[in-house]
């Protein structure tokens, strides 16, 4: 039975993958009237079962999904490489559920550390392939890159928008994909297009970047299912950053495209998120996130009355304070919308002595 929205407890905060922004009813219609509870499971569609692994970050749950294949399951995602996830999957590896139907891989949508994290703790156990996008593999390794290195092209690149603490808010975000936990051995995932049987059942790889390169969502025309990842989210407007890696392209474009792409999916399709609860109203929800940065594009030209920095740009977009992790996210943001719009013609980009880069309205 399809509900209609209410309001989505885990998800009414900003959060390290983006800030909140619901679509109202009717446009979107929730699959179950409420979230299971923590570490449980539930057959949310024939043959595909939800886990919701809890995590101990500000976003405190992410949405894993089991298909039936054939004697097994394949995964998809795996949760954060913590004690309490891993706590949650030594329990649920020795339960008849998984007993019966033993793992037998792992697809990761991207490589994030909520999705990727214990992919390599479950390989070591279980001595399963695990794939993750070419794209996503290459981005991967630049973020894992020697950490001074790492720090030292960010933050020039960082405080060319003027954040001059740039070097302290990237100690932070470095040392979150840096757990302890084993790092996979990862097999490059099927091409954009390609096809995947799981189960005897088709489903389509459907690569879109943007919120992080070489993102893969999953549809099976058959099943009537989309496993969107971090693309389409119901009560999020996942964080599109461009740092020092992307310098040069334009995520946001990219990231539109890709909702784009996804509105054209069949209009009753169930889209299984990676935060939040399954949801229909695909193409309602990939428009209002479109609209909603066009708004967000509106409010930067509206406030720029004269040449500003990124950084300075920040109160305009956001409107409240900004700290840790999030100060430094949002400023990614606010130049991938500065960026975009510049590559439409509608800013002019130019960068003083001291290297500092400033817009202004054309």
């Amino acid at each position: 039975m399809i509900s209609p929205p209410a309001p989505d407890a885990e998800a009414q905060a900003v959060t390290i993958e983006g800030e909140v922004f619901t679509s109202a009813a009717p446009r979107l219609r929730y699959a179950v009237p409420s979230a299971i509870a923590p570490a449980t499971t539930l057959e949310i569609a024939p043959g595909v079962t939800w886990l919701r692994m809890p995590m101990p970050i500000d976003l405190n749950h992410i949405n894993l999904w089991l298909l039936e294949d054939g004697a097994g399951f394949t995964l998809v995602d795996t949760g954060l490489a913590a004690p309490r996830c891993a706590e949650v999957w030594t329990t649920l590896l020795g339960t008849p559920l998984l007993q019966e139907r033993p793992l037998r891989r792992i697809l990761l949508t991207h490589f994030h550390p909520d999705h990727l994290g214990l992919a390599g703790w479950l390989q070591d156990r279980l001595g399963i392939p695990v794939t993750l996008a070419k794209r996503g593999r290459e981005a991967l390794a630049t973020f894992t890159r020697e950490p001074a290195e790492w720090r030292a092209t960010n933050g020039r690149h960082l405080q060319g928008h003027g954040l001059a603490e740039a070097a302290t808010l990237l100690a932070g975000l470095h040392g979150v994909s840096r757990s302890g936990y084993p790092a996979a051995h990862l097999d490059d995932a099927q091409a954009d297009g390609e096809w995947l049987t799981i189960g005897g059942r088709a489903w389509q790889v459907l690569e879109t970047h943007g919120h992080a390169d070489g993102h893969h969502c999953f549809h099976s025309p058959e099943a009537g299912i989309l496993i969107s990842g971090d693309q389409v989210l119901p009560a999020i407007s996942s964080n599109v950053s461009l740092s020092a890696a992307h310098w040069g392209t334009d995520p946001l474009g990219d990231f539109i495209d890709g909702l784009q792409r996804l509105h054209a999916l069949p209009a009753e399709t169930l889209v299984l998120p990676s935060h939040g609860r399954p949801f229909r109203g695909l193409r309602e929800r990939a428009s209002d996130l479109i609209e909603h940065h066009e708004a967000e594009f509106r409010t930067l030209l509206a406030g720029l009355d004269a040449p500003r920095c990124a950084t300075e740009l920040m109160p305009v977009m956001y409107r409240r304070p900004l700290s840790g992790l999030h100060q430094l996210l949002g400023l990614q943001e606010c130049i991938a919308h500065l960026e975009h719009l510049t590559r439409r013609g509608q800013l002019h980009r130019s960068q003083d002595n001291q290297g500092l880069f400033r817009y202004q309205r054309c």
